[in-house]
């Protein structure tokens, strides 16, 4: 296809334009053809909002749009302007802001023939583009994603688009999935896969104007919904969970188990997870999904019949565990499958999916780790994350029995809640037999809310020094109550990079991430440290996270996602640099967890009559923890799976 040639005045347009909104605020020109207006919200709680309004400009279109929401008390705003021909074929674009917290955005295109002169990510770049390409960078705004789905429809619905910026380009696929009739508006629902990592749904109305779209910022779901749809935000939620769902069963049934039902795995180092000394030549029986026996091939008869799969030279463990995660997106299944991991606990999402998720996965009709819940809590009022909000007891105790009726394990407390209202859910919990978690309510002290019943803290809310005496005290008060931590430290260390550090230089993991997954972390970081003192608040946690083990506090591994899979290994990674050895830094991600959860005798070691969860590793992590990494097959519940199967089948380059 064949792009317009235009003067350098006309190239200059988009950046008057953002320069005109960001100073005289949101402004369309006089000649707006079409304008709208989305309310944003983040996991169903109203944020914010999208204003954009398309304006003719000369021979083509031109899209200004403005994207603002608050977040737990957190500005984030984005202005952005897309140029286009009549026909939608894109020639410039500009974006400024930010799409969530710590991503920041500051790109411009623009489009010549057949090169786009891309500045993005602090360099210019000129790039060569197909026929059939975009101008979008991110989910935001959305009403850039609208005109891109008018090009496809315009120009002939290509099988894959490529889009700018990109490292240096990302490819996207995009399909028309039905029809939906929401609140009497004849709805066409799309799903656009890759323009953020994994599939989003946006639907058209049939003037092509936005309805809505689900998506995910910051980990977790966001959605945009046109005002008067609004109250029909959660059908529209239920019916995207249904389309995922299906895309991950299209999953299982592509990327079949390697061996299921009854089979050994012989001559391989077994790590059994306990304290006893690896076993070598090991042969592990694995029938109906569980371990039937474990030991030293001359101890071991192998039942007549069953299938012998050699394993010599490499080395299993038990299944990991990521212990703080958001399984917003059904991508996330194969990719814990693929680095070894068998059993997360989800802490925070959308309750249609989660639920949606975990029945799918349990029931065996797709593929994924074992999901544990911890239904998030907050207390209400502009600050609170999410919509389950309770300001009263009753109102806690309330949603304490639908997280319990709707089988979550686990309740997680978020900042906003009052000290009676957490009295209130923690007793109603433990009545139920489930256990508590979370952020420390601003309300409270540490001390306080363990006081009141939290078992377990996200994150490492601990001041000061190891070994200091407040430090001191406050480890051996959680000892006392038997308190777990989850202290997240992978987290903290790529957030808290210095801005300009290689990620790679300390999470090799990160090259092998799609594209807009690889742009977004490559925003992220802090701007005013160096790498050095970045590394020194990493080790001030490391040597508190190594204290409370030391006092005998059960540190568990969780993420709080982070790089899909390989942060799971990083956070095993950075215990060893805490000084754990490396059975104890693997522990945390086993059986540490699984006694935390009271799954203890089904899960967290290879012994017999456990289920059937285990990592076959390439080399031995005893050796060198970094060899947690090496994952070559993982076994989920009996079924063998090929990693590099799991991690190309969500576009991971492995």
């Amino acid at each position: 296809m064949r792009r317009r040639r235009y003067d350098s005045a006309v190239r200059l347009v988009p950046f008057v334009v953002l320069a005109a909104v960001l100073s005289g605020g949101w402004q369309p020109s006089p000649s707006v053809a079409e304008r709208g207006v989305l309310r944003l919200h983040y996991i169903q709680k109203a944020i914010g909002y999208e204003r954009y309004a398309i304006s003719r400009d000369g021979a083509g279109l031109s899209l200004t749009a403005d994207f603002d929401f608050t977040d737990r008390g957190g500005r984030v705003q984005l202005m952005a302007s897309l140029r286009t021909t009549t026909d939608y074929a894109p020639l410039a674009l500009s974006a400024k802001g930010k799409t969530y917290r710590f991503v920041n955005v500051d790109s411009q295109v623009v489009v010549e023939g057949a090169t786009a002169t891309v500045r993005a990510d602090g360099r210019e770049q000129q790039v060569a583009v197909t026929p059939a390409f975009y101008t979008i960078d991110g989910y935001a705004p959305f009403s850039a994603q609208m005109m891109m789905l008018r090009y496809w429809k315009t120009h002939g619905r290509p099988r894959v688009m490529q889009t700018v910026p990109g490292l240096p380009v990302n490819d996207v696929t995009i399909e028309l999935r039905g029809r939906d009739t929401i609140r009497g508006v004849a709805l066409d629902r799309y799903v656009v896969d890759g323009v953020v990592w994994g599939r989003e749904t946006i639907w058209l109305d049939q003037a092509g104007a936005l309805a809505a779209a689900i998506t995910r910022a910051g980990g977790l779901s966001f959605e945009a919904i046109r005002e008067d749809l609004e109250p029909a935000l959660i059908e529209f939620v239920e019916r995207g969970a249904q389309d995922r769902i299906a895309d991950l069963g299209a999953i299982t049934a592509t990327v079949r188990p390697v061996h299921e039902g009854s089979y050994a795995l012989t001559g391989a180092t077994v790590v059994d997870g306990t304290d006893q000394a690896p076993i070598r030549d090991a042969v592990v029986v694995i029938h109906d999904g569980r371990v039937t026996a474990v030991g030293p091939r001359a101890a071991v008869t192998i039942p007549r019949g069953v299938a012998v799969v050699p394993a010599d030279g490499l080395t299993i463990v038990a299944g990991l565990w990521d212990m703080h995660t958001h399984v917003t997106q059904i991508e996330w299944a194969p990719v814990y499958l693929a680095a070894g991991v068998t059993t997360v606990r989800d802490m925070g999402n959308e309750f249609e999916f989660i639920t949606a998720l975990r029945r799918a996965v349990s029931s065996g009709r797709a593929l994924g780790p074992r999901v544990l819940g911890a239904g998030l809590i907050d207390g209400g009022g502009d600050n609170a994350f999410g919509v389950y909000d309770a300001t009263t007891p009753d109102q806690g105790r309330r949603l304490v029995r639908k997280y319990h009726q709707a089988g979550f394990e686990q309740i997680k407390l978020y900042t906003q809640l009052t000290a009676p209202v957490v009295d209130a859910i923690c007793a109603e919990a433990h009545r139920l037999g489930m256990s508590v978690t979370g952020h420390i309510p601003v309300a409270m002290t540490l001390e306080q809310a363990v006081a009141a019943g939290m078992d377990q803290i996200a994150h490492l809310p601990i001041r000061g020094e190891a070994g200091s005496p407040s430090v001191t005290k406050t480890i051996a008060f959680l000892k006392a109550h038997g308190t777990v931590m989850d202290p997240t430290q992978s987290w903290g260390e790529l957030l808290g990079h210095a801005a300009g550090t290689p990620i790679a230089a300390f999470q090799p993991g990160i090259v092998t991430v799609p594209p807009p997954l690889n742009r977004l972390f490559s925003n992220a970081g802090t701007a005013d440290i160096d790498a050095a003192e970045a590394r020194r608040r990493v080790e001030r946690g490391l040597r508190i996270v190594k204290a409370l083990a030391d006092a005998g506090v059960a540190v568990v591994a969780g993420t709080d996602e982070g790089v899909p899979g390989h942060s799971v290994h990083r956070e095993i990674e950075l215990y060893a640099e805490a000084g754990f050895t490396p059975l104890q830094a693997l522990q945390a991600a086993t059986i540490v967890p699984a006694r935390a959860m009271r799954l203890d005798r089904d899960l967290g070691t290879i012994e017999p009559g456990k289920r059937a969860d285990l990592a076959i590793l390439d080399a031995n992590p005893l050796d060198d923890v970094h060899n947690v990494r090496r994952v070559r097959w993982t076994v989920s519940n009996g079924r063998m799976y090929e990693a590099a199967a799991l991690w190309k089948s969500v576009r991971f380059n492995r």
